[in-house]
């Protein structure tokens, strides 16, 4: 039996049986995926919640029975050369019982955070896969790229068969940019080395130059809102925690109005969520095999607390935040109290020597903290580009600059189309450099200050941090309305 499709799950339940995968988290439109995408075993099958092509949320079902149900799981292991050149090296197969592949795994899609400093068999330990394998019974064997037992299929079948959480941008928006690039830069050679004005098409590569921050505009705006709707899926949070900065610190970091304001702890039944203040959302569990077994408080050479991570049964620890941004403030240890209580993990003492604070391990990848340098966090707060990455802006600014050079050119022959071109480009224009003024602007002006320390003194209320909410009828209902 193939694996089966269901679009727009809006009415099925968010909890998903432990353990589950959760995948790596992205600012912007990449924080629906954090949310809504999972790989877990229901008990008969592996099943993948992930976003489609054109950003719809889906499921695909993948037995273990059947003739062409999952049988075993392959560990491909790069060679030495490429896992010391590329740390993404590394793939996991699925096959059937008569050795055909089913579905592949990249790991380090898998890890909700700190996936590209982990080597291939530690990925594959830390993204919860080989405890989703155990769960399932599903037998694990081992082989490397170059031996003849290696699965092998046609490039466009590997990625028909990846099981990913989704593109952080939805494919539409990614085949729609190439498209119209590859028609503008038709028209751009035929009128570039044609002795003829040819004012129509001329028209359409204004009209194309135009649609391209058009569309951009468009997938933030929809992306948006889908975040919003994903977010919807999630029960009530039993406790929500924004950051209590402490006094500034010379050797550290200043929290900032963007850490403060966007930042934020949020513990749900069974997993936790990491805010960062870019938007990015780290989920990890709370229960499970592969969940975390303790929730640690660590503790400097002089007593005094310096941050909060979470504890493995294998030992590996994931940060959560630094104690100078979170607790150290007006109501913060109030809001430590809070936090500890919701999550349902005993709490633990460790103690950090001053060798091991001077690496910043409340700051590692994974945990919540304000960027040193203003001009990091404008960058890390931008919408995350398109496939072509800067060239792709670069390429939408010539573009709509072409409109207006070229536009003289066709005005003898056709005034219309010359103006037309002139207000398109200037358009196109506007609407690349206005959401980048705004940007950098609001950042530079209001996101990227630093937290004045003498007015959270004075006003320590000015930060409400909410109890759990209620889980009586009445508050939800109240909560509903």
């Amino acid at each position: 039996m193939s694996p089966t499709d269901a679009a727009r799950l809006h009415d099925r339940p968010r909890a998903v049986p432990e353990p589950a995968l959760r995948p790596a988290a992205e600012p912007g439109s990449g924080v629906e995926i954090s949310i809504w995408s999972r790989l877990y075993f229901d008990g008969k099958a592996l099943v993948l919640r992930s976003r489609g092509f054109f950003g719809g949320r889906r499921e695909r079902r993948y037995p273990l029975s059947g003739p062409r149900g999952i049988s075993r799981a392959v560990l491909v292991f790069p060679d030495a050369e490429t896992a010391a050149r590329e740390r993404r090296a590394g793939e996991v197969w699925l096959l059937d019982a008569s050795g055909r592949p089913v579905a592949r795994l990249l790991p380090f899609q898998w890890i909700p955070a700190g996936g590209i400093w982990v080597n291939f068999e530690e990925s594959v330990r830390r993204s919860g896969i080989a405890a989703l394998f155990k769960a399932a019974g599903i037998p694990v064997e081992r082989t490397t790229r170059d031996r003849a037992d290696a699965p092998r299929v046609p490039w466009w079948q590997e990625l028909t068969l990846l099981l990913s959480p989704g593109p952080a941008l939805p494919l539409w928006y990614q085949a729609l940019r190439i498209a119209l690039g590859a028609a503008w830069f038709l028209a751009f050679t035929v009128l570039l080395f044609s002795e003829a004005s040819l004012p129509r098409l001329m028209l359409l590569a204004a009209v194309i130059a135009f649609l391209s921050p058009v569309a951009r505009l468009t997938v933030r705006r929809v992306s948006a809102l889908r975040n919003r709707s994903a977010a919807r899926l999630d029960p009530p949070p039993l406790v929500e925690v924004s950051p209590c900065p402490g006094p500034p610190e010379d050797d550290a970091a200043v929290p900032t109005r963007r850490f403060v304001s966007r930042a934020v702890l949020r513990v749900f039944p069974g997993e936790l969520s990491v805010v960062d203040p870019y938007g990015a959302d780290v989920r990890r569990a709370l229960s499970g095999p592969a969940g975390a077994v303790a929730l640690v408080r660590m503790t400097g050479p002089d007593g005094r607390p310096v941050g909060a991570e979470l504890r493995y049964a294998s030992g590996v620890r994931a940060p959560i935040g630094a104690w100078a941004d979170w607790f150290a403030g007006p109501g913060g240890e109030a809001a430590w109290h809070r936090f500890r209580r919701a999550v349902p993990l005993p709490c633990e003492e460790r103690k950090v020597s001053a060798v091991a604070l001077s690496s910043s391990p409340t700051r590692s990848p994974g945990a919540a903290f304000p960027q040193p340098r203003a001009k990091e966090a404008r960058h890390a707060a931008l919408f995350p580009r398109s496939i072509g990455t800067l060239n792709s802006t670069c390429f939408m600014i010539f573009s709509s600059g072409f409109s207006l050079w070229w536009a003289p050119v066709v005005r003898l022959e056709s005034a219309a189309a010359a103006w037309s071109s002139v207000l398109l480009g200037l358009a196109g224009l506007l609407l690349q450099f206005a959401p980048w003024c705004w940007h950098h602007l609001r950042s530079r002006l209001h996101f990227e200050r630093p937290v004045s320390w003498q007015d959270r003194s004075r006003r320590p209320g000015s930060r409400p941090h909410p109890e759990p909410p209620s889980t009586s009828p009445t508050a939800r209902k109240a909560r509903t309305r």
